[in-house]
């Protein structure tokens, strides 16, 4: 190790002591966590699945006009009469969804049968849709169907997009200018985007554009809290905190679907996942900055600061002053990071960067792919969406107790291989009639060992990058992912207009690769965070490829400290006069 490495080593080992004198695991942590991790993200979950909960497209036909004989209530006597049949995407023979035949509807008098050369014809009169579960969405009101399908998938891909370029930007400026002003910044996009795009839906590409906005800072929500909560609490309680936030996000993918069933109404219902978002402008005394990311970039003052609030919180006696500090935490020298290039720099870290890039590809590919296909699946669309979101708890459960166990890399490996093997009986069962509660819950069981893929990647993600590229290169992963989960619509697309068995095809083969890719990332587990490039460019060399991760003795000191920073340190604990 380089001394610029063992200065480096020794700063953090000198930080990690002052947070545990002030409480790396007190009040102050537990209540930033609940409110920030659990809450807030509880709310954004909503914002973020909202704009894609309303363009589910419901069952339809052509609308004819009401005559004498008829109303608009079909009946089997003369339903053929008026549409063509055809083979839908579950393999069934039903009247057409999108044409008609080219007969006179408006004498009184019964429907003909067609001959044979009647033309058939796109929907002259409007389109009626099936009430059952929705009464006013945008797809409804503006007949976003048939020849307009593509708009609901193309908004769909404009929300990955804006994913990427909003990750791009804000997880950059998270590691240049603090995560808070990124968190906040992302509230404010959010509601704004999404509470406009109630009034633009009659201008297709402002509502697409309103859809940007609203999805632009989706990522960057969750990861500032998440990284400021594991950077001034212990190492022991990161898969934990990790975990809160994933049930706040539970609870919120589960209660939107249920909300939007209980309003029947788009416009109501953005505007009560949305607005509440702006509530956490109002929680000063807890919105802080990291301390540690502070200490990094030499801004002594401002992290004192933090570090009295946490201290003040936790009833701790704080009294170090900004000189003391300086000296204790020096920033480290010739530490120069240039944003995502400093992901590869030196082929270790770049092969670690590409792994971890194609496991976020291979995991947002099928997360947003079976999202969308819940929708589509037959039955209550709502409580589709609510077994799909409500697994993910024990999803996450699961994967913690097994992070924490066998440890990440084996933990991603083997769900992502899971998975891959329950979307089998999927393809084998989904044309079959009375199967589809059969499908529906193996549909549930891959999103099952998705959501593990997700919790230990996540943690790998965060693990693996030192202070200084940690949200650089999280948000990095989720930016690639979601370039290529932007194609997630178009494969439910190609299912729903060709055969649902072509989705679960594709998904079990990346998710082969995902499991592939996984086995071959360093363990993480009771490993200590990397601080700084060299030690980012050494992490898991010297690991055994089939060893597993095993709890270290604590040592009596991982390294001597000097009289400087023993004595200083010792005032830190000093008893109340």
């Amino acid at each position: 190790m380089t001394s610029d490495a063992s200065e480096a080593a020794g700063s953090d080992a000198a930080f990690d002591r002052i947070m545990e004198s002030i409480g790396n695991d007190g009040p102050f942590q537990r209540r930033y966590n609940l409110i920030f991790n659990v809450i807030a993200v509880l709310f954004f979950a909503m914002c973020v699945v909202n704009v894609l909960l309303v363009l589910a497209v419901p069952d339809h036909r052509c609308a004819i006009p009401a005559n004498g004989t008829h109303n608009e209530t079909y009946d089997e006597r003369w339903k053929e009469a008026v549409y063509p049949m055809e083979f839908n995407s579950r393999g069934e023979y039903v009247p057409s969804s999108c044409l008609m035949y080219n007969l006179s509807y408006d004498d009184g008098t019964d429907y003909t049968a067609p001959t044979n050369d009647t033309a058939t014809v796109s929907c002259l009169y409007g389109y009626d849709y099936d009430r059952t579960y929705y009464d006013r969405t945008p797809v409804t009101e503006q007949d976003w169907v048939c020849d307009r399908e593509l708009y609901g998938t193309n908004v769909f891909a404009i929300v990955r997009v804006s994913e990427v370029c909003g990750t791009f930007i804000l997880g950059q400026l998270g590691d240049r200018i603090g995560r808070l002003p990124v968190y906040l910044f992302s509230i404010v996009t959010a509601a704004v985007g999404r509470v406009f795009a109630i009034l633009s839906a009659r201008h297709y590409w402002l509502f697409a554009v309103l859809a940007f906005i609203g999805s632009f800072s989706t990522n960057t929500s969750f990861q500032s809290p998440l990284i400021i909560a594991m950077e001034i609490s212990k190492d022991a309680n990161r898969a934990a905190l990790s975990l809160w936030q994933l049930v706040g996000w539970t609870a919120g993918v589960c209660l939107a679907p249920l909300i939007l069933w209980w309003m029947r109404d788009w416009t109501w219902f953005m505007i009560v996942t949305s607005l509440p978002c702006l509530i956490f402008y109002c929680f000063p005394r807890y919105a802080i900055e990291s301390p540690r990311w502070l200490a990094s970039q030499g801004r002594y003052g401002a992290c004192l600061a933090q570090l009295r609030k946490i201290a003040t919180i936790n009833g701790q006696p704080f009294e170090l002053t900004e000189e003391q500090l300086k000296q204790l935490v020096p920033r480290p020298e010739h530490e120069k990071t240039y944003g995502i290039a400093s992901l590869f720099s030196g082929w270790h870290m770049s092969k670690l960067t590409c792994l971890l890039l194609l496991s976020w590809i291979c995991n947002t590919i099928p997360t947003f792919t079976l999202f969308l296909l819940s929708l589509q699946m037959g039955g209550n669309p709502f409580l589709n969406n609510f077994w799909q979101g409500a697994v993910e708890l024990p999803a996450y459960l699961l994967g913690q107790l097994c992070c924490d166990r066998l440890g990440r890399r084996f933990t991603n490996s083997g769900a992502f291989l899971a998975a891959t093997i329950a979307c089998l009986p999927v393809v084998l069962l989904i044309h079959r009639p009375g199967t589809e509660l059969y499908v529906t819950m193996l549909a549930i069981v891959v999103k099952f060992f998705v959501c593990i893929t997700y919790f230990a990647l996540y943690l790998q993600s965060v693990e693996l990058y030192p202070t200084s590229l940690r949200q650089t290169g999280t948000s990095f992963g989720i930016i690639v992912s979601n370039v290529f989960g932007a194609v997630g619509p178009y494969i439910v697309y190609l299912g729903t207009s060709r055969d649902l068995r072509l989705p679960f095809v594709a998904m079990g083969l990346i998710m082969l690769v995902g499991a592939a890719s996984a086995i071959f990332l360093p363990e993480t587990l009771h490993q200590k965070l990397p601080e700084t490039m060299d030690e980012g460019r050494q992490f898991g060399r010297d690991q055994r490829f089939w060893s597993i991760p095993k709890r270290p003795e604590p040592p009596a000191d991982n390294r001597p400290v000097n009289e400087t920073e023993l004595h200083e340190l010792q005032k830190l604990h000093k008893p109340d006069s």
